[in-house]
């Protein structure tokens, strides 16, 4: 290609944007990326990850065997680096391999975390001294480790499952009834797993005492072939990155092995074939179990959130960049300077930042948790802890990951036709982030436990909780009295007062149609659509705007604590407004005034907050080499690396030119109509 045609660049300056910005980049990164420590330890392994060739990426579309093997080889060459941490020994320099982990690649940090997050943490939790041999196998990777929940025909009913496990001569006894009860999505399982921890319902003495945790073998580790009693095999093709994710399926055909496969915190199978147990009741029963699923469903809101990330990170830098239009007679602008651009992309930015920083304390309290529970704590307040992380993980992974997802969608279309590329890697993303929707429990369904357990702590007088995410039914909120200075009061305010109300219309809702002598399973459904659901994701978006808002209030420098004062009431406000209908129907305020100040000030702070949205964007950006997208890169050359992907392709002469050809020649021989 001549020269000259690479003369002048066709777009703005991202380093133009940036020097708009009021704050330290640096400091803000710190903030943002979990502390110093943390950013440390990230940078260590960017670095490592960046001078090793097997981790660079291509524009390739790989087939399903090339993306496993391509994972599997990266997957041991961690594993050489030695940057895979003990996440309990050393938690800091964990926390920060597994973020890098997942933005860098959804696909191996499936590889990694299914073993050493969910396995591992899993088999502390539910398992006790007997099963401490395969955790020191699985921590120091002799065995490969995977999480078998979902049935082919039952996945968020958990308590419905039809694999069963039968206490026969001493033996348990795996089986499979119907094709409805085969183990599916269970990823590491198709090619790589050694162990399984699955859930099953446990039979002794021809009674079903429940669903119960199990750790089998299922390959051999020697010659890796399936052992017998089994069948495994692969769930086949999938979109984006996760079709470098091993999900298989496992069929059970009276699989025998000893009852050391029983995970027994809390119960026993004596050696006269009695089932014995110390749970206080039938809920202390299960919240054994719901341990190991909210901890899929804390870590996936980590996905929502990076999903948020790059949707910010691609769609902000490439607007800031890409000139469209312009006032008569003068140069075009950058799209990001429209009010339109920016009211597609800053609420995601800002729900990037505040749901990050949500992230952190429910990360940390969840890790808290966990520990209690490895350690035997028993308590009362440990149970309530645990309906807790229960009720608001149940809520949060839905409303994260629903986010993220249609900010990848928003940003793709916001890029105009060059995010539809390949290249821009928005496409790929979302398909990537698509299945976290679905995943440890579809997210519409997900939410109904949480409705579920507020409901049941108000009914039983419990208005806090140790996390204090329901603190909010202390609350007796009055309805709008007129618009207060900062705009964070007033959408707290609404929100308690709309959670608050639609505790007691729920209530009322399931009352009055029990009276009509409806079943609960009947009413429970029947209130969803106007009182429950929306009482959820209140709940979810209230937890997720007080305790961003708390970390803000600890940053120490002031010019990055007033930018995120205002990215916090951006991400409050931009929540609150799709309930503003329910706000005015259900009376919190009548008259325009809270519904016009309400959209006044998320346009204000969208103004505000355009100088800094490409500096906030760097301050939580993976590296280019990781995000491998032509239109975000931090360089600004966006126009730059289309085109050297678009020379990357110049075929002289198509391989079916010679049947083209054909066709055109025998087209002119055809006689004309």
């Amino acid at each position: 290609m001549s020269d000259h045609l690479w003369s002048v660049a066709p777009g703005a300056s991202l380093d133009e944007w940036r020097k708009k910005s009021a704050f330290d980049a640096k400091k803000m990164r710190v903030i943002l990326q979990g502390g110093e420590e943390q950013c440390r330890y990230k940078d260590e392994i960017w670095r490592t990850l960046e001078k090793d060739p097997i981790f660079h990426k291509d524009n390739r579309k790989l087939s399903m065997e090339e993306s496993r093997l391509v994972t599997h080889k990266r997957w041991k060459r961690l594993l050489d680096h030695r940057i895979v941490f003990d996440q309990h020994a050393e938690h800091e320099k964990y926390m920060a391999f597994e973020k890098v982990l997942e933005e860098y690649d959804t696909g191996l940090h499936a590889r990694f975390t299914l073993h050493f997050y969910v396995f591992i943490n899993s088999l502390m939790s539910m398992g006790t001294a007997k099963h401490a041999h395969l955790v020191e196998k699985a921590m120091r990777n002799e065995i490969v480790g995977c999480f078998s929940l979902t049935e082919l025909s039952h996945g968020s009913n958990t308590q419905a499952f039809k694999t069963t496990v039968t206490y026969e001569n001493g033996e348990l006894v795996f089986r499979t009834p119907h094709i409805g009860a085969m183990k599916v999505w269970c990823g590491n399982l198709a090619q790589s797993a050694t162990h399984v921890l699955l859930l099953a319902q446990l039979y002794v003495g021809g009674k079903c005492e429940g669903v119960h945790g199990f750790v089998i073998q299922v390959r051999d580790e020697k010659t890796h072939r399936v052992l017998p009693g089994l069948r495994i095999g692969d769930m086949g093709e999938k979109p984006g990155q996760w079709n470098a994710v091993e999900n298989g399926w496992l069929i059970f055909e009276n699989y025998r092995c000893s009852t050391d496969a029983l995970l027994n915190r809390g119960c026993e199978i004596t050696a006269d074939g009695r089932y014995v147990h110390t749970f206080k009741s039938d809920r202390d029963k299960k919240s054994v179990t719901l341990g190991s699923l909210s901890m899929g469903r804390v870590g996936i809101v980590g996905k929502g959130q990076n999903a948020l990330r790059a949707a910010a990170t691609i769609g902000i830098r490439y607007s800031a960049v890409r000139k469209q239009f312009g006032p008569p007679g003068q140069d075009e602008l950058p799209t990001l300077s429209y009010p339109l651009q920016r009211r597609r992309l800053l609420p995601i930015l800002a729900a990037a930042i505040s749901i990050g920083l949500f992230q952190d304390k429910m990360v940390a309290h969840f890790s808290e948790y966990m520990a209690r529970v490895i350690s035997g704590d028993k308590s009362d307040e440990l149970a309530e802890m645990s309906k807790e992380v229960h009720g608001l993980s149940s809520c949060c992974k839905p409303r994260a990951t629903w986010l993220g997802v249609a900010a990848l969608a928003e940003a793709r279309a916001a890029c105009g036709g060059h995010g539809f590329l390949y290249i821009s890697r928005l496409n790929e993303l979302r398909d990537s982030y698509d299945p976290s929707q679905t995943f440890e429990g579809e997210n519409n369904i997900l939410v109904q436990q949480a409705s579920n357990y507020l409901l049941a702590q108000k009914k039983q007088g419990i208005f806090t909780s140790p996390m204090g995410s329901i603190n909010f039914l202390k609350v007796r909120p009055a309805t709008y009295g007129g618009w207060s200075e900062d705009a964070l009061n007033n959408v707290i305010a609404a929100y308690e007062w709309l959670l608050n109300y639609l505790l007691v219309k729920t209530e009322r809702e399931l009352d009055k149609r029990m009276k009509k002598g409806d079943d609960s399973f009947t009413t429970r459904n029947e209130t969803q659509i106007d009182a429950a659901h929306p009482l959820a994701i209140a709940y979810a978006e209230l937890t997720m705007i007080r305790w961003a808002e708390e970390a803000v209030k600890t940053v120490e420098d002031e010019k990055c604590r007033s930018v995120l004062r205002r990215v916090v009431r951006l991400f409050a406000l931009s929540q609150l407004q799709p309930h503003l209908a329910l706000l005015y129907i259900d009376g919190y305020c009548t008259g325009p005034e809270f519904g016009t100040k309400v959209k006044q000030e998320q346009l204000v702070l969208e103004r505000a907050l355009a100088p800094d949205c490409v500096a906030l964007v760097d301050a939580i950006a993976s590296p280019d080499f990781a995000l491998a997208s032509a239109l975000g890169s931090s360089d600004g050359r966006s126009y730059e690396n289309m085109v050297a992907d678009f020379l990357s392709h110049q075929p002289d002469r198509a391989p079916f030119a010679d049947d083209l050809i054909s066709v055109i020649q025998t087209n002119k021989t055809k006689p004309k109509l």
